[in-house]
């Protein structure tokens, strides 16, 4: 079996009680990539105003020196929705501390190609930041020989990422009010609130810059 390379660029993020810069749009970003000849594993969590989905489509791309490579591609873009029990959603404002998120995602691509050994390139990126109704907040996204492989590492990436990846949300109505919002996929959100809030204080604290290392 091949082995993975990592090449990480990292930055720090704020801390989620440093909501107005961070939901501004301010908020660093963090990227990770792991590859190996023709197996890619590429996460993101950006700042960037708009998630710029053809671009991480593009990472499913064949390598130009192998052509049908792969029979299918599968994708995913979760999309800010713009009601939640008859209250008007005018954007969600997401936190992560990014460099722990990160390394959180990349975790789950791994754990994805151990399930499907056949996957070549896996993506996923996460917004951060205001998300206005119908601007998409998530990509995800799998190459493989065959569809039915891509589908479900698809499926299993966004729904583990939804209950395992340190990101915070909170809706924003028309009427001025807001709340933050639990996930209800997660196993346990209070606990892991607390998890990894802790963690990053653990990791903040005695002054230390968080980064990934390169393996």
């Amino acid at each position: 079996t091949s082995s993975l390379r990592a090449c990480c660029a990292c930055s720090m993020a704020a801390e989620p009680a440093e909501a107005a810069e961070a939901a501004a749009g301010g908020a660093s970003s963090e990227c990770c990539e792991m590859s190996s000849s023709d197996l890619v594993s590429f996460v993101a969590i950006t700042g960037d105003a708009v998630l710029d989905c053809a671009t991480y489509r593009s990472k499913l791309d064949e390598p130009p020196n192998r052509p049908g490579l792969c029979g299918a591609v599968a994708t995913f873009e979760g999309l800010t929705r713009d009601d939640f029990q008859g209250k008007k959603v005018l954007r969600l404002e997401y936190e992560a501390y990014a460099p722990m998120a990160a390394r959180v995602m990349l975790r789950i691509c791994e754990q994805a190609r151990e399930k499907w050994p056949s996957l070549k390139k896996l993506v996923a990126a996460h917004r951060t930041g205001h998300v206005p109704s119908g601007s998409a907040s998530i990509f995800i996204g799998a190459m493989s020989p065959h569809r039915g492989d891509a589908m479900d590492a698809v499926r299993y990436l966004i729904d583990t990422m939804k209950e395992e990846v340190p990101v915070w949300k909170k809706e924003r109505y028309d009427d001025g009010s807001g709340a933050w919002k639990e996930n209800p996929d997660c196993k346990a959100p209070g606990k892991r609130w607390a998890a990894s809030s802790a963690a990053a204080d653990d990791e903040k604290r005695g002054g230390r810059e968080v980064r990934l290392r390169k393996e």
